[in-house]
This record gives structure tokens, sequence and C-alpha cells, in this order.
């Protein structure tokens, strides 16, 4: 396109500049032909002139013998005028043969002059004034007839080079009107097409670009435009699909920030860090605002001062300066949810830079949970500790107190002793026997045997431990719960599949809670036994009695070590029975209420790694 324009502007360059050396030579042959018609109009009024002249000059001859003959000055005046009038045919250029024409022409001139002039003179000499006059008069029609001559040869030459000249004038007035009327026509033609096809492709441009800015990222020329257009076409297609791949990527980029922003587990908040709106919350994601109790549209009309508790508000303005200072901190503190509560919360918060303006970055972690688990793993430990020295107690514990025990009995046995003194024999032998078993259930808590399993059916093992639990309530110490006439109902699945556990230990779990539930319920009460399928590859256990039932509180604490709402109890029972459940890989559940009674749901696995438990 460019090539184009500049070769067109050259053709339009040389055909002006033809165009105006053209018109310059036109008119200087015009000027040249005015001048011939203007040298031969002058040529014709000389001729005519010295025509006139030379017949003045015969009138005044013809008129000397008349009473009306010319005074000898006026005569005088004539002649000169002739001479003059013949002197100004040699002003113009002429050729050879005209010049030689003249110089005779001039000749006669000067000899009728002086004939003439010699016929004024002889006036008193008739005789010689005749001959004069013949002779002068014959000189006269002489010259009349070269100058009649040279006018009927001059019109025959001068009219055709007028007509001539009067044609080329013509030719040249056409063709200025031609130049004046044709060249801006060529001129705006050319300018009409090279604007049209300049304004027809910027125009494609033009609104390829509009729609590009209205969004229209896919947008490409599909117009085949013409010389340097295409190339510029072909750019704007290739930008505008690198546009489309940019765009996507920071696209992609942002949904990626976008996920990990409210995917995010911890609180995540933007916070302003200057002027006089410090502290507002920007932007917060979906966990900040679980964590406080807001929506994420309410977070971001609150201070970060007005989730904190007042004493870590009035923290807040150092921190602020702390961090626009460029010091990242970490700090413990409390912050309060909407309803009121106030919970733990770890900060970790940075100075963010966008576009110029700072802002503060701050992630905020709920530690409720983890100062929970660091609350009990430090009890676990204390208990762990408690258990092996209790262990070890229990130890050297158990051979005195089975000495004492054996001691009591013989004296008990052997000595004549009164009602009144075996009574107390056979309570102190009672409280040693109650002491044993206390040893018996904290070894077995600080050290539980690793189980051996094997195939069982857990039906059969819940009617085994029926039988036991109905086999101790004979005995002295279940005595007040025997009478009380409990009722046994049982729900058991005759499709439940066998499963892999240990037996003595499955018996022990299951004898344990069918204890506890007999103890609970009251008399005329009934213990529902029942087993179903669990989820895939498990079955379940359920143990429920209609007690009195537990509280909240105390079925959160029921399988904690040591805890025991029982007079005599030694808070160990349930403990031992959760441990073994979990060896088993099982989970077991408290479901109870007050005034509802208390359910025990149990939750184990069909197979078991062998392997692992067993090597």
């Amino acid at each position: 396109m460019r090539l184009k324009a500049i070769l067109g502007f050259i053709l339009l360059a040389i055909f002006f500049g033809v165009g105006g050396l053209y018109i310059a030579d036109i008119n200087a042959k015009t000027l040249q032909n005015l001048e011939k018609i203007l040298a031969l109009n002058q040529m014709e009024f000389l001729r005519d002139d010295l025509l006139n002249n030379v017949r003045l000059v015969q009138s005044d001859l013809y008129l000397t013998t008349t009473p009306h003959s010319t005074i000898v000055g006026a005569f005088v005046e004539h002649g000169e005028v002739l001479h003059l009038a013949g002197e100004r045919c040699f002003e113009c250029h002429h050729a050879e043969p005209v010049m030689l024409r003249l110089s005779n022409l001039r000749q006669t001139i000067d000899d009728y002059l002086k004939s003439a002039s010699r016929v004024y003179t002889l006036r008193a000499n008739r005789e010689r004034r005749d001959k004069e006059e013949g002779i002068a008069s014959v000189l006269g029609e002489r010259l009349l007839g070269e100058i009649d001559a040279l006018a009927i040869h001059s019109p025959d030459k001068i009219s055709p080079k007028i007509a001539k000249a009067r044609q080329e004038i013509s030719h040249i007035k056409n063709m200025l009107l031609g130049l004046v009327t044709v060249a801006p026509l060529i001129f705006l033609i050319f300018t009409f097409l090279f604007v049209k096809r300049f304004s027809s492709s910027l125009s494609v441009l033009i609104g390829a670009t509009e729609k590009i800015k209205a969004g229209e990222l896919t947008h490409t020329i599909s117009e085949q435009l013409p010389d340097e257009f295409n190339a510029l076409a072909v750019a704007f297609n290739e930008m505008a699909v690198s546009l489309k791949r940019q765009c996507e990527v920071v696209v992609a980029e942002q949904n990626r920030y976008k996920v990990l922003f409210e995917s995010a587990d911890d609180a995540i908040f933007i916070i302003e860090a200057e002027g006089e709106i410090a502290g507002r919350i920007i932007a917060a994601n979906r966990a900040a605002a679980a964590m406080h109790g807001y929506t994420v549209d309410e977070l971001r009309n609150l201070y970060i001062q007005d989730i904190d508790t007042a004493e870590s508000a009035a923290q807040a303005p150092a921190r602020i300066r702390e961090i626009l200072a460029g010091k990242r901190i970490e700090v413990h503190m409390e912050h309060r949810r909407k309803d009121g509560t106030v919970f733990p919360v770890e900060v970790r918060a940075g100075l963010l830079e966008i576009e110029g303006r700072k802002y503060i970055l701050a992630f905020d972690r709920d530690v409720t949970v983890r100062n929970q688990t660091e609350s009990a793993l430090q009890r676990s430990r204390q208990l762990a500790m408690v258990g092996q020295m209790a262990a070890g107690l229990a130890h050297e514990i158990k051979n005195p107190l089975a000495g004492i025990k054996v001691s009591m009995e013989v004296l008990m046995n052997e000595l004549a002793l009164s009602p009144e003194d075996k009574a107390i024999f056979a309570r102190t032998v009672g409280e040693v026997q109650r002491i044993e078993s206390l040893l018996k259930n904290l070894l077995n808590y600080a050290k539980t045997p690793r189980p051996v399993f094997s195939r069982i059916d857990l039906n059969q093992q819940l009617e085994n431990a029926m039988k036991n639990a109905a086999l101790l309530l004979k005995s002295a110490e279940y005595a007040a719960t025997n009478r009380k006439g409990l009722e046994f109902v049982r729900n058991l699945d005759p499709m439940l599949p066998m499963i892999l556990a240990d037996p003595s230990q499955m018996q022990q779990v299951i004898l344990n809670l069918l204890l506890n539930a007999m103890e609970a319920t009251p008399a005329g009460g009934t213990i529902t036994v029942g087993t179903r399928a669990g989820r895939v590859g498990t079955v379940e256990v359920v143990i429920a009695d209609t007690g009195k039932g537990l509280s909240e509180e105390a079925c959160r604490k029921a399988f904690d070590p040591f805890y025991t709402t029982k007079p005599k109890g030694s808070g160990l029972g349930l403990a031992i029975t959760r441990r073994l459940v979990e060896q088993h890989h099982g989970e077991i559940e408290l479901i109870s209420a007050l005034g509802h009674g208390a359910a025990f749901a149990i939750t184990l696995p069909v197979e078991q790694n062998i392997e692992d438990e067993n090597p």
C-alpha cells in the first residue's frame, strides 16, 4: 500500500509537471502568435498609412494647377509624413526578400518626393514644371503600383497567419480548459480510490478493535485486506489470539488463587493498613466467615478490632504499626464470634502491597481443638505416668496383699471367735479381695494384652456373655442386682456374618457392658441386646437399658480413666472396654439422656489384618 501510494503520487507529480510544462509551452507559442498577429496588423496599418500618404501627396500634385493648390508648407509637411511612413516600414523584422522590396520602395518614395518637390519649385517655368509634373505623376503611379502590389501580396500572407494564430489560441484554450477540468477530476478520483481503499481497511481494523474492547477476545479479522493492511490484520489476529491466551492464563491464575483463598481451612483477611480506615476488613474467605459466625459481606463492613476481644483490640494499632514497619508477626490472642463467644486464635500477618497501596494479609487459625488436644495429650501423658506408677505399685502390693488375705482367712478359720469377730474378719477379707480386683483392673488398663484373632460368631458370644452375667448375678457381690427381676430382650440378626476377633476380649467387652446395664437398670426394667449389619464390611452390636440415663457431661467423660458415677466404682471398666474395641479397629459410642436410659453401640470390622496384629 505504501509503495502504491508513493507510486501514485509520483505519477500525479509527473502528470501535473508535464501538464505544467505543456501549458507553459502553449502559452509561449500563444504569445508568439499574438506578437506575430500584432506585427502583421502593424504592417497592415503602416501599409495603409503609406498608401494614404502617397495618395495625399499625389492629390497635392494634381491640385498645383488649380485654384485649390496646396500651399508649399503643407506640401512639405505631407512629404515628410510620407518619408517617415516609408521609414517606419523598416522597423519590423522582415525576411531578406521583403527587405529588398522595401528598399526599392523607399528609393521610389525618395525619387517621387524629389520630383514632386521640383514641381513646386518650378512653378515659374511652366514647361519644366509640366515635365517634372509628368515625371512625378509617373513615379507616383509607379509608387502606388508598388504599394498596391505589396498590399495585394500582404493580405494573402497575413490572413492565413492570423487564422493559424487564432486556431492555435483556440486549441490552447481548449487544452487549458481540458487540463483545468480533467486534472482535478483525475486527482479527485485517485484521492477517492486511495481514501476508500485506506478507510475501508481502517474501518475493518477499527471494528475489530472495538469488538476486542467489548470483550470478544476470540474475534479475528477474516477479510482479506490489501497490501500492508493484510499484514496488519495478520498481526492483529495473532495479537487477539495471544491476548485471549494471556487472559485465559490470568483468569486461570485468578481462579486458582480464588480457590486457594476460598478453600483454605484457615481464616484469611485482607485489611487496610493506612489512613483513617486502617484496620478495616477489605476481603475475607468463607473459613473466616464460618469461624466468626458472620457472612463474608458482613465481615467486609467490619474492622478487625470488631472481632477482637477488648484486650486484643487495644493492641491492634501497635500491631499495625509493626507490620507497616516491615515486621511479620505471629501472636496468640482471642477473637469474639457474632454470638459473643470467645475463642483462641493463632494469627500470622504481614505486609501486602497491591498497586502501590499497603494492606495487611492475615491468617487466623482457631486453636481451640489444638489446645484441647494438647490438654488431652498432657492428661494422657500424666495418666500414662500414673498408670506406669500404678502398675509398679500393683506388682509391689499384690504379693503382700495376698499374704494378708491368706493370714486373715487362716485366723478366721482356726481361732475361736465370736460371731461379731468373724464378721469383722470376713469384711476384712472382702475388702482385700476388692483391692485385688482393683489392682487387677489397673494392670489390665496399664498393659492390655494384644488380641489373638480367630473367626467367631458374635451372636454366640452375646449368648455366652448373657449366661455368664446370669451366673455372676447369683454371687453375693451382685445379690442386690439379682433381686431386681431384669428382663433380657434379644434382637439378634441370624444372618450376621462371622468376624475376626479375640474371643476372650470380646467376651470381656460384652460382659462389662452387660454388668453396667444391669446395675443401671431399675427393678422390672429391660436390657435389649441386638446385632445388625453395619456399613460395608462391618457389624454392629447394641446393648441398651431402661435406666435413669446419664447427663451430657457424664456421656462425654464416661470413657475417661478413673471417671465413675458409682459409689464404689474404679472408673476403669469403660476405659478398658474402649481400648479393647479400638484394638479390634472398631468404634464404641454411648448414647444417653437423663431419664431415657443408655445405649452402647459397638461397630466392628468383619475382617482384620492378621499379619499386622500377629507378627
